[in-house]
């Protein structure tokens, strides 16, 4: 059994029994080769989903790599149009037929085969890419992982992505809730999300370091902060985050409101145009702060905000997971969120935080935790206890094994000497079963 100092670190979290079942699926997968594909290399949920399985996975004996296809301005606005019929059922306009005929052309000359990218298994990652595993025939066996809150599409969203999904072994979503529910079940999988606790956007912080680096950033650190760290998007809604904040104003003047979003995602084409807008929507109130340059904020500074804000909010109105919310939840910090699917996955109402929808209800739950501070350590340490126990990495790495298990299961991947084992296969099989049942239960709530 091939020992990984990566994995060790998590016995504290996540005890011997995970920690050992991880050990047994992945002997079986050692010598596998795997290759991710996504649209961007930093920034995002998906970059921090690959930068966190890559090494871990790498110490197991499974070989990860990464080809990232950035899109073109028009391919961007395209697929933007795409997320928004995949997240919004209302949402007006199907997916403009000429449009798409020239994305996938420009897509169907983004790879060239080479040794660098002949692997085992190929995972094709979103919305944008979609269409891959039909355009390249040579990406096989693969599987399809969908990381935005498709709980109530368009039906032109969903033709568009359900045309391409049978060249995939697999469809992968993040929560039982996203799930298509026109998809064969044997080909629907669940992958929980986790954080790693280790890295610097998430490790300890002292309240010295935290206090300083928010002083930094042009923050009072002395009065009452709320904070909501987003990528600036439609659906990230910090338009909402603002209204909240003038509400709390009312019976808090000093109170301010730091909006964290750092513009590192080359597939993020709408994010200037939305910070525009907001600060449009603020006009020169002083104590709205608007921290976007990569170059100022750093994960250490995302860490100290998410830390050390008196009240946290999440106002996605869309959320395939939501992993700054499961950061902030570790930090000991109760989420005030909305009823997304990401999010109602996380938060549970007055246990671990509180779930929200509109401005007025928000607004009253940030002043109790502004007056209350022993409630929000209360629920703090709740959202803490419940992400240590569903979200963290070896969650998330079992879940993605078990997937990579299905597959060499399903298509008897053979090569480079891999023999599956019998009783990892059976775990991996039991795993399944158990997904699908939670799968059938989420399709009925």
């Amino acid at each position: 059994m091939q020992i990984s100092p990566i994995l060790e670190r998590f016995r504290q979290y996540s005890g011997d029994a995970q920690i050992m079942r991880i050990y047994e699926k992945a002997a079986s997968l050692q010598g596998l080769r795997v290759l991710h594909i996504n649209t961007t290399a930093r920034g995002g949920g998906v970059a921090e989903i690959l930068s966190a399985l890559t090494p871990i996975t790498n110490t197991l004996g499974i070989t990860h790599a990464r080809k990232v296809i950035q899109l073109d301005e028009a391919s961007g606005a395209l697929m933007g149009h795409l997320v928004d019929l995949l997240q919004n059922h209302d949402e007006p306009g199907a997916m403009p037929e000429r449009d798409v005929q020239i994305f996938l052309e420009k897509l169907s000359h983004s790879l060239i085969r080479t040794p660098e990218l002949d692997a085992d298994i190929y995972v094709i990652h979103d919305f944008q890419l979609v269409p891959l595993a039909q355009l390249f025939s040579w990406l096989q066996p693969a599987f399809w992982f969908c990381h935005v809150d498709t709980a109530h599409p368009n039906p032109h969203g969903v033709q568009y992505v359900r045309q391409f999904l049978d060249d995939y072994e697999l469809a992968v979503f993040n929560t039982s809730a996203s799930v298509l529910q026109d998809l064969p079940l044997e080909k629907r999988q669940v992958i929980n999300l986790g954080i790693d606790p280790f890295v610097d956007k998430n490790q300890a912080m002292d309240r010295t370091e935290g206090i300083e680096r928010i002083r930094r950033c042009g923050l009072d650190p002395e009065r009452p902060l709320l904070t909501q760290v987003a990528r600036f998007g439609r659906w990230k809604d910090p338009w909402q985050a603002v209204d909240i904040y003038r509400l709390v104003k009312v019976q808090e003047p000093h109170v301010q409101l730091a909006l964290v979003g750092a513009m590192e995602a080359s597939d993020d084409h709408t994010a200037m145009e939305v910070l525009q807008s907001v600060k449009r929507y603020v006009g020169e109130d002083p104590d709205v702060h608007f921290l976007y340059d990569p170059q100022r904020i750093g994960n250490r500074e995302v860490n100290a905000f998410q830390r050390f804000s008196n009240v946290v909010l999440q106002r996605s109105q869309r959320e395939g997971f939501g992993l700054t919310a499961t950061e902030a939840m570790w930090k000991y910090q109760p989420i005030i969120g909305t009823s997304s699917t990401g999010l109602r996955s996380q938060i549970i109402h007055e246990e671990n935080g509180y779930i929200a929808d509109d401005v007025g209800a928000s607004a009253f739950y940030a002043l109790h935790l502004l007056h209350h501070p022993e409630i929000k350590d209360q629920l703090g340490d709740r959202a803490h206890a419940y992400v240590q126990q569903h979200h963290l990495l070896p969650g998330m790495l079992e879940d993605y094994l078990d997937s990579l298990l299905h597959i060499c299961q399903r298509c008897e991947v053979r090569r480079h000497g891999i023999q599956a084992n019998p009783e990892s296969m059976e775990s991996a099989t039991k795993h399944e079963s158990s997904q699908r049942e939670r799968i059938a239960d989420g399709a009925t709530d």
